[in-house]
């Protein structure tokens, strides 16, 4: 049996139904020495392969996966927004807007390092829902704070309040026990209270909580970094101080990262025992695997410096003076591109990382780029290209404010 080769296939002139396999030789060998049978050995046989091919192609001609493939689509039905653009009156997050479609999300908890709790979440969700709202308003997103640090993460104050609710010791009705300038919130739309139903069923079958007990507080935060990451502005996040923990997700959820030379950065929760898993996607897809291992599991501190060695920051400036000068040159560039294409490119980029290099890769890309073509942006400018003459967002420039 020394020449024999599990994976050679027979040669058969004609397609042929596979027939049933034949019984198994009856046991051989001397059981007084222990030997155990010997099985019984066939060769996989052309009729079979080409049987499966032909019905694997049948069933994907049915299902088109194409269709189902990451298409990167936009879930906004998670939140019901109580502030817009034109209408802002978070006071924790601030909402600025510059000629040629430019926004700035700014936090605005400086005493408080811009920790992540209520007052804040709730600004950069009703940001997140205007950004994905005013697609054509917008298009380049500027993410900064105020004070000396961009932010730190979590509130410990709130991660208090949460574990007091756990054990019926606390009412999150006036807040989560954080410092925080609140105001009235919109309460959520049956369509929203509809759709976390659904989507905490979903979770729950995919098992996201194998006790059975559906968090829909944690299934909302997890929707605000996917919808942050599929913004369809260019997004740039200026980081004006140093960011911990969650304030590390809201730094590689941006685009774009231009960070002050005096800025930190560091995933310290494995020191309490606590992984970073629901920014962990959009982290490992800014730094990759091995050095989101390292930075996960050794909570190590990077200076702005290493950071951008290891491709979490784009750019270190001096000051923030300084990297508003490296805005308004990104701006020059976004003012070039189409404001639909960029969002059609970010779709691309997000939809192939990671994929297998594959038939069913070719058919979505494919896809997308017939979505492209059919753009008023494509047939704009294809128009002006021929006809020798400027495309028509060049006339309304991005002009930042800062």
């Amino acid at each position: 049996m020394a020449d024999w080769d599990p994976f050679a296939i027979e040669e058969a002139n004609e397609f042929e139904q596979p027939k049933e396999p034949e019984p198994a030789a009856a046991p051989q060998g001397d059981s007084a020495s222990g030997a155990g049978p010997v099985p019984k050995i066939a060769r996989i046989r052309k009729a079979d392969t080409d049987y499966i091919l032909k019905k694997l192609m049948e069933r994907l001609k049915e299902e088109k996966p194409w269709n189902k493939f990451n298409t990167a689509s936009v879930d906004t039905l998670w939140h019901t927004p109580t502030c817009t653009p034109d209408d802002w009156r978070h006071i924790d997050v601030k909402f600025e807007m510059g000629e040629g479609g430019i926004a700035y999300v700014i936090f605005n908890r400086p005493n408080e390092n811009n920790t992540l709790q209520d007052t804040l979440g709730a600004g950069i969700n009703d940001a997140l829902m205007a950004l994905h709202a005013c697609k054509d308003r917008f298009r380049m997103a500027v993410f900064t704070g105020e004070g000396k640090m961009y932010c730190a993460g979590g509130d410990p104050k709130g991660w208090q309040s949460a574990a007091a609710a756990a054990k019926g010791e606390f009412d999150f009705s006036k807040g989560d026990g954080t410092v925080g300038n609140r105001i009235a919130l919109n309460p959520l739309s049956e369509e929203t209270c509809k759709h976390l139903e659904a989507l905490g069923q979903r979770a729950l079958s995919a098992g996201a909580f194998p006790d059975g007990n559906v968090n829909i507080g944690r299934l909302q935060a997890s929707k605000q970094w996917l919808t942050w990451a599929q913004l369809p502005q260019f997004t740039v996040c200026l980081a004006n101080g140093s960011a911990m923990g969650g304030g590390v997700g809201c730094v590689c959820c941006c685009d774009y990262v231009i960070s002050v030379k005096r800025a930190y950065f560091v995933l310290s929760e494995v020191k309490i025992g606590v992984i970073p898993a629901t920014i962990s996607p959009y982290v490992v897809a800014k730094i990759g695997t091995s050095n989101c291992k390292r930075l996960f599991s050794a909570a190590e501190n990077l200076t702005a410096t290493r950071a951008k060695e290891i491709g979490m920051v784009n750019e270190v400036v001096k000051d923030m003076e300084e990297g508003h000068q490296v805005i308004r040159k990104i701006a020059e560039s976004i003012s070039k591109a189409g404001p639909q294409a960029i969002g059609l490119a970010k779709r691309l980029a997000i939809g192939v990382a990671g994929q297998p290099i594959s038939e069913l890769l070719m058919f979505w890309s494919t896809q997308l780029w017939k979505q492209n073509m059919a753009s008023d942006n494509a047939k704009d400018g294809i128009l002006a290209e021929k006809e020798g003459k400027d495309v028509p967002w060049l006339s309304t420039p991005i002009k930042p404010l800062y």
